[in-house]
């Protein structure tokens, strides 16, 4: 029994230095640091998207004044900013130093928005809540601008933002998402949504919780189970993925990119997934599917794609480095690529471009590390391609 206690916590701690491994690591570095541009002070990370540093002093030299942020401890990647104590980085070429002033900070990173705020240590961040009837949310901030709340059920019913319990809510008529005045209410229909509220604006966005798949019969190039593809919803609870190319094989559909609720069965190509631990992977025959799933009951299906006249393939298409640091290059065989779009796992289109070209450069800098999909367009003709920024 011992030697597989052993052997169990072993593959436990091994699995878990492999997932996180997969992170990128993030330094903060600077003339303004204690460390200067020669050392980075490595931030933390639990989930490879928010990334922090906590007490962080700050002492502005005479010459070189400010800071960045880098990636893996070398000038490849690094991102800079104009803005101070709150942010959006930008890389590529040399961006500026961000003008950090004297004082002690939490930092705060985000490797996806690039949003970034630095937060005086001893400040007291301002509370902000949700409320209505059968509703009152704590929204949780780390620089007293951005709050979000996720995952919260609401039933049919308007809500207002309150910030400090100052007895005065903030909203609008605007659904789901619009700009709060005070004295106002949003109303909500039911259902569970990612709330965020930005305390200076006062802008406030309601997003359907996130559904996802997962696993190697979904995507192959992680060495574990890491990556999540997200499904797309008009309503929060249908959510689908359209023309998806699986290698085939093992997954789950997620909640949240989380496991603390995953859907799996052992049926192919429709059932109802159950949610209980320990239950069956799905096995995904290699192919082309669309893929339904209903986040209540649990029934999914994978159905063949319709080909119609906005479903063709290109011929020759190549695409290279993929995956790439610095650029993509788009190659098509006998074609003219009108139109080329980025989409990012969400279903978010972050580029698109008119080019009447047979091949186009990208450049990938400004793009977060992740998965894309590039969808080129010509005439009738569209192809979709799964790129990867590292």
């Amino acid at each position: 029994m011992m030697k597989k206690l052993l052997l169990f916590w072993a593959v436990f701690l091994a699995g878990t230095a492999m997932m996180f491994a997969q992170f990128p690591n993030i330094g903060i570095l600077g003339s303004s640091t204690p460390v200067g541009w020669e050392t980075d002070l490595d931030m933390t990370t639990t989930d490879g998207v928010i990334y922090t540093y906590n007490n962080l002093v700050i002492v502005v030299p005479s010459s070189d004044p400010g800071v960045k942020f880098r990636q893996d401890d070398a000038w490849t990647i690094n991102w800079g900013g104009s803005g101070f104590p709150n942010g959006t980085a930008t890389t590529g070429g040399n961006p500026p130093n961000i003008p950090a002033t004297n004082g002690t900070y939490n930092v705060t990173f985000n490797l996806t928005t690039l949003a970034y705020s630095f937060v005086p240590v001893g400040v007291e961040i301002p509370e902000v809540m949700l409320n209505g009837e059968g509703v009152s949310v704590s929204l949780s901030s780390t620089d007293g601008v951005h709050y979000s709340a996720k995952n919260v059920s609401i039933p049919e019913t308007t809500v207002s933002f309150s910030i400090d319990d100052t007895g005065m809510g903030w909203g609008s008529s605007a659904f789901p998402s619009g700009t709060a005045v005070q004295g106002s209410n949003i109303p909500v229909p039911a259902n569970m949504y990612n709330v965020t509220f930005n305390l200076e604006t006062k802008a406030y966005d309601f997003d359907f919780v996130i559904i996802s798949m997962i696993g190697l019969g979904i995507v192959t190039e992680d060495p574990g189970w890491v990556t999540d593809v997200d499904m797309s919803t008009t309503d929060g609870v249908n959510y689908t993925l359209s023309n998806f190319n699986f290698p085939g094989g093992e997954g789950k559909f997620r909640f949240d990119h989380d496991w603390g609720l995953a859907w799996g069965s052992a049926d192919f190509p429709s059932g109802t997934a159950t949610s209980e631990q320990g239950g069956p992977n799905l096995n995904i025959t290699a192919g082309a599917w669309d893929v339904a799933f209903n986040r209540e009951t649990g029934a999914y299906s994978f159905t063949t794609p319709v080909a119609g006249v906005n479903e063709f393939a290109f011929n020759g298409i190549s695409v290279y480095p993929n995956p790439t640091q610095n650029n993509w290059n788009f190659v098509v065989e006998g074609m003219v690529i009108d139109q080329l779009a980025i989409v990012d796992v969400t279903g978010k289109t972050v580029f698109a471009s008119q080019l009447n070209a047979s091949a186009a450069t990208i450049n990938a800098e400004g793009f977060a590390l992740g998965m894309y999909f590039a969808k080129l367009t010509s005439g009738s003709a569209v192809k979709t391609v799964k790129i990867i920024r590292k």
